[in-house]
């Protein structure tokens, strides 16, 4: 069951909406991607989900929710028993993926884990924002330093760090600099006028051409503490498989 198991959290958050395009809405994502996820549910399980009799707006079947029902119910046991755990048990390992501009706070959360609570193993690797989302919401990774929450849903295990600001750029026109997550958002408008599109998932790449060419683009500046409505907020988000005094540990390193 483990290798459904992000499908059937998915399945758990969309039932409390009346259709599948209700529930496409609220947890995040594209009604063909949801479709997907209850179609892989269905056949691994020999079950129906869905009632597809009304072509425009499917409802759910009895027995979606009473699955939603029964893995709630046990991942809530689970949760519980692995607390229990952890009051004697350290962690042995974590994964943390991170943007590359918020790096900073994903090396001083590491060095807390190391020498507040006692992992012995971190892995922390750089993402753009959608490898970044797409693995954290597959459960390839424990914590995320983001600017963006993945998909609509609320996390159980969520902090706002500070903000970030998105400085533009302007000193040559030849050239459009885009990283890959705002390359996937341009239109073919947007790029209109500009002789040359560089596309990369590196900021530091970003910033050095910048530099040496220069272009049009976006760049974050260092991510600072506090909160304001005229920048972007970063956050930090801890996986539904985390126990809550792990989670409690890890905040209690946040900077003030």
């Amino acid at each position: 069951m483990q290798h459904i198991y992000y499908e059937l959290n998915v399945l758990t958050k969309a039932v409390q909406f009346k259709n599948l395009s209700a529930a496409a809405i609220h947890v995040g994502l594209s009604q063909p991607q949801l479709s997907r996820i209850i179609a892989k549910i269905e056949d691994e399980l020999k079950v129906i989900l869905l009632d597809r009799s009304a072509k425009r707006k499917s409802g759910w079947t009895t027995i979606a929710f009473q699955l939603a029902l029964l893995f709630e119910k046990s991942s809530k046991r689970l949760e519980v028993e692995l607390a229990h755990l952890s009051q004697n048990q350290v962690v042995a390992e974590i994964k943390i993926g991170t943007l590359e501009g918020l790096s900073s706070f994903a090396m001083s959360t590491t060095k807390h884990c190391f020498d507040q609570i006692g992992i012995s193993k971190i892995f922390i690797d750089i993402y753009d924002l959608n490898e970044l989302e797409a693995h954290f919401l597959s459960g390839r990774l424990d914590l995320i330093f983001t600017s963006k929450s993945p998909g609509r849903q609320k996390f159980k295990y969520f902090s706002e760090l500070g903000f970030q600001v998105l400085e533009k750029i302007q000193t040559n026109k030849n050239y459009s600099v885009l990283s890959t997550f705002e390359s996937g958002r341009a239109s073919k408008k947007d790029l209109d006028g500009f002789k040359h599109v560089l596309v990369s998932n590196s900021l530091a790449l970003r910033q050095q051409w910048f530099k040496e060419v220069g272009g049009v683009g976006y760049l974050p500046t260092e991510a600072k503490k506090g909160k304001s409505k005229e920048h972007e907020p970063v956050y930090m988000i801890g996986s539904e498989i985390l126990n809550p005094v792990l989670w409690s540990q890890i905040n209690s390193g946040l900077p003030d």
